[in-house]
């Protein structure tokens, strides 16, 4: 089951979450003073959170991902901010195609093509060239190694048919040289290429819409295939696959591996992208990396030109450090030390209206809380008493507590009113959260803003606990596990103490226990309910609606929830090839899930970022494993240029010198005017600009331009940068 190998499993009650922030590039023009470091950017991030790989095959968690988001690249990427709009990297082009009837050699049946055309003249690192037969074996060597629990799936789905890997293809016997055969020809022929151009088969029966969204991520990264066999095989001598096929047997000696062959004994990195790694410095915690010189995009950054503004400066070295707990990190950019720091929530406040510091905020996330329904308790649980199916007593709950297929909706519903959201929120994260209604939160494509769910009502948890025959007067006990931490234990409280008000009889106990503890219980469904949290790979729905809804997903399934109408609408909504159609697809997921209730949303949390008032050219995209430095600069913009050099009283704003020409006037004023009334709420207004966002807010409004009229005509022509 695919969701097994997702690691990015959260636990609700995670609240001291941060935002990891910060890389480091250099302008093209001279740096005006008090800029520190004008030419580098140093970020802090959470103490001890170092990159597990350089392998864009094996990198699932977000600080490997930064490191290589910036190194290695992929065929496409977003536009700026927006997940909604994908533009050409190492492709220029692309086409989708209905290969329905076609088979592979091995009689495997083919459905979509996609076809890309590859950019010429792009180096990697090592000077060789890009080619399509780079991309090709990129991929193929992703599959070959097929990393346990790793993030193949997502290849293995789309191109085979099989999101469980290798092992379950053919007759399911890697043992059996003629399945291994089949196996290695399956893979080889999903991803062709020619001197031009690079093609993937798709074995999945539809056109499995998150395929481009897959090919933006980190896992999607482009290797040299000349530099594997020169350097690392030829040279260092690494276990590493070639990219030879042969008769179709050797590929299994580099199947399933314990670590990457880039990883170990020291780590290495070749990718097209617009740093080099200088240094990955395990003992004293910290890598940086230095400009790529012949980076074909050039510099400055080329994108994103937003009503047709680009960066307009760079930095030529970037460093990002794990080594500092909150006490130094603090006093470090305070101090200027470094530009970007990962801050915990509960201490966010200390920077707010500093001088020279900048806030973003509100920054909605890919991660998500949620309650978890059992649908069917084991009666065999350690924690509590279960009786059989409809048996009620006030000691404990019946097995179909929350799964009765007549009456169990109502429980579910009870327990969805009786929740304090809103305290919750407050509480624990400081009110910088928010309530989503269905697994599909806002940040993800064909969120549906009109399907609305449940709310904190007592009176409405009590009349639906009354629908359930028997309950109201028997009462019942169940007992609430949730996971050992400081900072878990509100919502449970919160919980018992809504139930235990609507009915003497109704009784929750508390119990604490080790995370591992914990996963395994629900996973052999011990606890009546669950409370996990989901951190999703991409912007696409059909992750998250597959692992919460369908009986095949990894959550669904523990729970033991299963509707074949659901299971339907996720899987056409997968095959669907048109966008409108499948919005309409996944709202009608969003509702039936609001029915249903598997499972009841508790809060999408919302970040701040941090950094020094000198930075320049930093924008916000949730699907980012951390900061993109290319399109970073440090200068001072109108009016900070024109204020004191010792105090930036407006430090909370973004450059009012919008296209950075050295002066305030009416270009400034109309882009700001272009994109008013837009702001960065799923679906996202196609209006919206983040550089109009004066105040960063996150909504462009008549303060932002008030901000802009203030200074109409104000001018730094010392400090500007030339045209």
């Amino acid at each position: 089951m695919k969701g097994e190998r997702k690691i990015r499993i959260a636990l609700l009650g995670m609240v001291g979450s941060v935002l990891l922030i910060a890389p480091l590039f250099s302008p093209i023009f001279s740096a005006p003073p008090l800029i520190e470091r004008p030419y580098e950017i140093v970020e802090a991030t959470i103490e001890g959170v170092s990159p597990k790989t350089v392998d864009p095959a094996w990198a699932y968690d977000t600080a490997s991902g930064e490191l290589i988001f910036n190194v290695y690249e992929t065929l496409l990427t977003y536009d700026g901010e927006r997940v909604d709009k994908i533009i050409p990297q190492l492709a220029t082009e692309w086409e989708i195609e209905n290969i329905t009837g076609e088979t592979s050699p091995e009689g495997l049946p083919w459905y979509y093509r996609y076809t890309f055309k590859i950019r010429a003249g792009v180096k990697f690192h090592d000077g060789s060239t890009l080619t399509p037969e780079d991309v090709e074996y990129s991929f193929e060597r992703e599959m070959v190694q097929d990393i346990p629990n790793g993030l193949q799936w997502m290849l293995y789905e789309p191109l085979l048919n099989e999101p469980r890997g290798a092992i379950y293809l053919g007759n399911g016997d890697l043992t059996d040289p003629a399945n291994v055969q089949l196996v290695g020809k399956m893979i080889d022929h999903s991803v062709e290429s020619n001197s031009t151009h690079v093609w993937f088969n798709l074995a999945f029966p539809g056109d499995y819409g998150p395929w481009l969204q897959i090919l933006c991520q980190t896992w999607s990264g482009i290797l040299s295939k000349q530099w594997i066999r020169n350097y690392v095989i030829g040279i260092l001598g690494r276990l590493e696959w070639n990219g030879d096929w042969g008769d179709y047997s050797g590929w299994m000696g580099y199947h399933g591996p314990i670590a990457s062959p880039l990883d170990t004994p020291t780590p290495i990195l070749d990718g097209t992208g617009p740093f080099m790694l200088e240094t990955l410095d395990y003992t004293n915690n910290y890598w940086s990396a230095v400009r790529n010189p012949n980076y074909w995009r050039g510099w400055p950054a080329d994108f994103p030109k937003l009503v047709g503004i680009k960066p307009a400066g760079y930095v030529t070295r970037m460093k990002v450090t794990w080594a500092y707990d909150w006490p130094t990190r603090k006093t470090m950019f305070l101090n200027g030390d470094v530009d970007f720091v990962a801050v915990p929530r509960f201490q966010a406040h200390e920077f707010l209206g500093q001088d020279g510091i900048r806030c973003a905020y509100p920054l909605p996330s890919l991660s998500e809380d949620a309650l978890f329904f059992t649908f069917d308790i084991s009666a065999t649980t350690p924690y509590g008493t279960i009786f059989p199916s409809g048996v009620f007593n006030e000691s404990g709950v019946p097995t179909d507590f929350f799964g009765n297929a007549t009456w169990g909706i109502h429980t579910r519903r009870a327990f969805a009113y009786a929740f304090d959201y809103d305290t919750y929120i407050a509480q624990a994260y400081l009110g910088e959260a928010q309530h989503p209604q269905t697994a599909i939160i806002p940040c993800l494509l064909y969120y549906d803003p009109s399907v609305t769910g449940y709310t904190y009502n007592l009176t409405r948890a009590a009349e639906e606990f009354q629908q359930v025959p028997g309950l109201w007067d028997t009462g019942f006990t169940m007992t609430l596990v949730f996971r050992i931490s400081s900072t878990a234990t509100l919502y449970p409280e919160l919980i018992k103490s809504a139930i235990e008000s609507l009915n003497p009889k109704f009784h929750i106990a508390l119990k604490s226990v080790p995370w591992a503890e914990f996963l395994l219980a629900s996973r052999h469904r011990q606890l009546p309910i669950s409370v996990l949290g989901w951190l999703s790979s991409c912007p696409d729905p059909h992750e998250v609606a597959h692992e919460f809804y369908h009986s095949n997903g990894m959550f669904a399934a523990w729970q033991l929830y299963s509707n074949p109408n659901m299971d339907t609408l996720i899987d056409t909504a997968l095959r669907e090839p048109d966008p409108a159609r499948r919005a309409i697809i996944y709202h009608d997921i969003q509702v039936l899930g609001v029915e249903d209730l598997p499972s009841m949303m508790i809060v999408q949390s919302l970040q701040r970022h941090f950094e020094r008032d000198w930075i320049v050219g930093w924008y916000y995209n949730p699907s980012y494993p951390g900061i993109y430095g290319y399109t970073i600069w440090k200068w001072y913009y109108v009016p900070q240029a024109l204020l004191d050099n010792s105090t930036q009283p407006t430090s909370s704003d973004l450059p009012v010198d919008i296209n950075y020409d050295g002066k305030v006037n009416i270009i400034d004023i109309a882009t700001v005017a272009k994109a008013f009334d837009s702001e960065y709420v799923p679906p996202i207004d196609p209006r919206w600009n983040f550089r109009a966002d004066i105040d960063n807010n996150r909504v462009v409004n008549i303060l932002d331009i008030g901000v802009v009229a203030k200074n109409f005509g104000q001018t730094s022509a010392t400090w500007a940068p030339p045209p």
